[in-house]
């Protein structure tokens, strides 16, 4: 087997679906996991986090532990859910009774296919009643809550340390098993209720399709409530929740209710790098190389030239740096590098291979960007083609008269508001934007670290980019995400290649 076909199986798609046939050998549990996992009776967890973060693999890798201890646990989609119509009222009150009830029978359906194994005793007799009345159809709700109760496992049956040691992968499970048996494990009765991809269950362009994922929200809790073996786990993109908690029809209220249940899943350096190694080294023990320094097999020599500047890194940190703190994106990027080193029919990754891998790459997180906001800002990608004009290191007032000038370049529109030129207020919003989206980030200086710097993501600090925070914003530097920057000088290119065309040339002979 040539070394990078072994490796290319682990990092060919960095989906839950496409890494599921090897997740339980890769898997790595966030530091957020003790707080996700140890929801206490009545409760629930809203888990949020970007695209490609790794939202789908940590419920996946929840369904799969339990399961694997026998507990009872349900994960559930928006295509699994049991209905025979769609909610004809918007208002949040009768969604609520909508998708409670909704979500009562699919649970019952679910059961019935996913947890045969629990059906004996009363929990048969109750599945019965529910099937006989038409899971589908017919007033079941009172049947399923007495069911999902019969089914749930007492908590005085349940390992709590060894499943706390399952659920933690190979990373230390103390605090985790300290968490689940305060929590998870204080009285009753468990069963686990997983929801992934909640946001497709709307068109989240749509103020009144916002309301609907509310609306199954709110389900979830008054079942939490009414239902305390139930511990629910709803997985929910960033985005979306910033639309649903600031512009979905006045229900911003409801965030205050919610605030305290949200667990922000987060990457930083290290466990994104603790990923990436993990897939490495399953990779080199399968191509003959265990107990080698895994990306030593795979790539030329310890360091690399990074793709727009003579500066070297190592391979770690150029991946980790590149990827937007999604896992996601590290997994594509060493992707994308294994496929332009076959191409070129080198043995393992080196710089070149790295260069010509930029180029996908960088117009894949543009695509991306543009695909997760443009909802948002339907001319998303111009505003982003402008910043070729841009340095990628800028001070505050270098990007801010840029910002200035974006909506002359086109018609924007940015969540229901038309930005104007020349206008601060509308070019801080422009600049918000790009905050959001990952694609500039502000540094500042901070001598507890390292380089005597720090970057302010989006999920540091939402707030940062405000008209209230002038003062801040221009002690800032002002840096372009390295993931677009390969991106941006192809759009400055191919600028060139234009005004130095053979008919723009004539033109300019007359």
């Amino acid at each position: 087997m040539a070394l990078l076909d072994a490796l290319l199986k682990y990092v060919r798609s960095g989906t839950a679906e496409g890494d599921r046939p090897f997740l339980s050998e890769t898997f790595v549990s966030p530091s957020q996991f003790d707080q996700l996992c140890a929801i206490e009776p009545g409760s629930m967890r809203l888990l949020i986090g970007n695209k490609g973060i790794g939202k789908s693999a940590v419920v996946e890798w929840i369904a799969t532990v339990t399961r694997k201890r026998n507990l009872p646990c349900l994960l559930i989609r928006p295509d699994n859910i049991v209905t025979t119509a769609q909610p004809t009222s918007f208002d949040i009150g009768s969604l609520k009774a909508y998708y409670y009830e909704v979500l009562l029978r699919t649970i019952a359906s679910e059961i019935g296919s996913n947890l045969k194994g629990f059906l004996t005793g009363d929990a048969a007799r109750l599945y019965n009643e529910a099937k006989q009345r038409g899971i589908a159809q017919g007033d079941v709700v009172q049947t399923t809550l007495a069911l999902i109760s019969a089914v749930s496992l007492p908590v005085n049956r349940i390992n709590g340390v060894q499943l706390a040691k399952d659920l933690a992968a190979s990373n230390s499970a103390q605090n985790l098993s300290a968490a689940i048996n305060r929590q998870l494990l204080s009285s009753g009765s468990v069963f686990f209720l997983l929801i992934d991809d909640t946001d497709q269950l709307a068109a989240p362009d749509q103020a009144t399709q916002l309301n609907r994922i509310w609306g199954l929200i709110l389900a979830v809790r008054r079942l939490a409530g009414e239902c305390t073996a139930v511990r629910p786990i709803v997985s929910l993109r960033s985005s979306v929740w910033t639309r649903l908690t600031t512009e979905s029809l006045g229900q911003r209220d409801q965030t205050d209710h919610m605030r305290g249940l949200v667990i922000p899943l987060l990457a930083d350096d290290a466990l994104m790098q603790a990923i990436i190694r993990r897939r490495l080294e399953r990779a080199a023990a399968e191509a003959g190389h265990a107990r080698t320094d895994p990306y030593a097999v795979f790539f030329e020599g310890d360091y690399m030239t990074l793709p727009t500047s003579d500066e070297r890194r190592s391979w770690p940190s150029f991946i980790i740096k590149s990827a937007r703190e999604r896992p996601r994106d590290a997994i594509q990027l060493v992707k994308n590098m294994i496929d332009a080193a076959v191409l070129a029919s080198h043995v393992k990754i080196g710089s070149a291979d790295a260069n010509k891998a930029m180029s996908v790459y960088s117009s894949e997180r543009v695509d991306d960007v543009v695909n997760e906001f443009s909802v948002d800002c339907r001319n998303i990608r111009e505003i982003i083609d402008s910043l070729a004009d841009c340095e990628f290191e800028s001070d505050f007032e270098v990007i801010r008269r840029h910002m200035r000038t974006v909506p002359s370049i086109a018609s924007l529109t940015l969540r229901g508001f038309q930005m104007k030129p020349e206008v601060d207020e509308d070019a801080i919003t422009l600049l918000e934007l790009m905050h959001e989206a990952g694609v500039i980030n502000p540094r500042v200086p901070d001598r507890t670290k390292d380089r005597q710097f720090r970057h302010i993501n989006f999920h540091d600090d939402a707030t940062f980019v405000r008209m209230a925070n002038w003062n801040d914003m221009q002690g800032a530097t002002w840096e372009i995400h390295p993931a677009f920057r390969t991106y941006l000088l192809g759009v400055k290119q191919a600028r060139k290649n234009r005004l130095l065309s053979p008919t723009n040339e004539a033109k300019k002979g007359r």
